[in-house]
C-alpha cells in the first residue's frame, strides 16, 4: 500500500493531536516494565521509553510511501500499523534476556507478526548480532483497571538488548551507509565476523559469571564460635538514604502495593518522572526520622502495621477528603500522589501524636505534604 503526500498529512496531523496521550503512555509504559524487570531480580543497565516526534512519525510514512507501503500491516494507513511508542530495556547478559522476553509474554498481548523473538534469531545465516523485539498492548486485565482505561488499543515496541547488541545497533548501520557496490560484500563480510565476536564476548561474560558464582559457592563459611567471636551482635543502627532505598529496591511490590492503594483510596492516577520521585523519597526520610522510624527493622514494621486490615487504605480516603475539603480540591485535581508520598501521608497520620509538637516547617515535612496536594 502506497501512502500518498494528503494521507500522510492526516496521519501527522491525527498524531500531533494525540501526542501528549503517547508521551504519557510511553512514561507510565517504562515504568511499568521497570517494576517487572525489578520483580523477577535481574539487573539491568538502563531502561528508557518515548514516544516519536511528529517529524520522526513524518519520516518514517515517507520512507514508507518510498518503498511502497509494504510494512503496513494490520490496520494499513492507521497510526495503529505503527510503532509510536519504544521502551528499550539495556540488560548485561543473553540469559537476562530470555528471563525477560517470558514474563512480557504472561503480562501482554503480543503481535506475532511484529515481533522477533529469541526463537527466531536462531537461523546461522542472518546478518548481525539483532536483538529481541515485541510489539505488545495491554492484556484485557490491565487495560481495563481505572488507571490503565484510556491507553485501551495502543501498542509499544519493547526492544530488549544487551549492551554488547546495542554497541551493535548503534555502530553498525554507521559504518554501512554510503558504500559502494564493489566494497559492501568485503564489508559485510567483515560486519559478519564482528557481530560474532561480539556474541562470543556475550556468552562469554555469561560463562565467567556462572563461573563465579560456583566458585562463591565453594568457600567454606567460617565455624560458628569463629564468627561469634569476630561479629559480636550490635543494635540496629538508623538506616542511611542508600539503604532505606535499597529497601524498597529489593522488593519493588512494596512500592506498587501502595500505588495500588492510593487509586483504590480515590487519589488521581498520577506518573512522576525519576526527578521527582527522589524528591518525594527524601521527603518520606525527613518524616520517618522525625516520627522515629529510624531503622529499617522498624520500617518494615511500620508498614505490616499499617497494612493490616486495611487501615492505611482507610486512613488515605479520610486524608484525601479532609485535605480536598481544606484545600477546596473536592475534584482531586492537583493531587500528585506517587507511592512514596503515600507512605509518608501514612506516617503523617499514624504518628501524628510524635510529629505534632515539632517545627514541621524546618523539618520540610509541611512542604512534604503541600506538593503531594499539589500547592505550590
Amino acid at each position: 500500500m502506497v501512502l500518498d503526500k494528503r494521507r500522510i498529512d492526516e496521519l501527522g496531523i491525527s498524531y500531533v493531536e494525540k501526542l501528549s496521550l503517547y508521551e504519557e503512555y510511553a512514561s507510565r509504559i517504562r515504568n511499568l516494565v521497570q517494576d517487572l524487570v525489578e520483580r523477577e531480580g535481574v539487573e539491568f543497565h538502563a531502561i528508557e521509553g518515548w514516544a516519536k516526534t511528529p517529524s520522526e512519525l513524518l519520516h518514517s510514512l515517507s520512507t514508507l510511501e518510498d518503498a511502497g507501503g509494504g510494512p503496513l500491516r494490520g490496520g494499513e494507513g492507521t497510526l495503529s500499523s505503527l510503532d509510536l511508542v519504544t521502551v528499550r530495556v539495556l540488560l548485561r547478559f543473553p540469559e537476562d534476556v530470555y528471563r525477560i522476553e517470558e514474563v512480557v509474554r504472561a503480562e501482554f498481548d503480543v503481535d506475532e507478526s511484529r515481533s522477533v523473538p529469541s526463537s527466531g534469531l536462531v537461523d546461522p545465516s542472518r546478518f548481525g548480532y539483532p536483538a529481541v523485539v515485541y510489539t505488545l498492548a495491554l492484556s484485557d486485565s490491565r487495560s481495563h483497571l481505572r488507571e490503565w482505561e484510556k491507553y485501551q488499543g495502543l501498542t509499544f515496541r519493547l526492544e530488549l538488548r544487551t549492551m554488547l547488541q546495542e554497541a551493535w545497533a548503534t555502530i553498525a548501520p554507521k559504518v554501512n551507509q554510503s558504500v559502494g557496490s564493489l566494497s559492501e560484500n568485503r564489508l559485510k563480510r567483515k560486519l559478519f565476523r564482528l557481530a560474532a565476536l561480539l556474541e562470543e564476548a556475550d556468552e562469554g561474560f555469561l560463562s565467567l559469571r556462572d563461573e563465579a558464582r560456583d566458585e562463591a559457592f565453594l568457600v567454606p563459611p567460617a565455624p560458628l564460635a569463629a564468627r561469634n567471636r569476630e561479629e559480636p551482635v550490635s543494635v540496629e543502627r538508623t538506616f542511611t538514604d542508600e539503604e532505606l532505598y535499597q529497601f524498597f529496591r529489593e522488593d519493588p511490590g512494596r512500592l506498587s502495593h501502595w500505588n495500588e492503594v492510593a487509586l483504590e483510596a480515590g487519589f488521581p492516577p498520577f506518573s512522576p518522572d525519576s526527578g521527582y520521585l527522589r524528591e518525594s523519597f527524601r521527603h518520606l526520610c525527613q518524616i520517618l526520622r522525625a516520627a522515629g522510624i529510624d531503622t529499617i527493622s522498624e520500617v518494615r514494621d511500620f508498614l505490616a502495621e499499617v497494612d493490616e486490615d486495611g487501615r492505611g487504605l482507610r486512613q488515605l480516603q479520610a486524608v484525601r477528603s479532609a485535605f480536598g475539603q481544606k484545600e477546596g480540591q473536592s475534584t482531586g485535581a492537583n493531587w500528585r500522589m506517587d507511592p512514596f508520598s503515600a507512605i509518608f501521608l501514612l506516617v503523617l497520620n499514624f504518628r501524628w501524636d510524635i510529629l505534632k509538637d515539632k517545627d514541621l516547617v524546618k523539618l520540610n515535612i509541611k512542604r512534604g505534604s503541600d506538593r503531594i496536594s499539589g500547592i505550590d
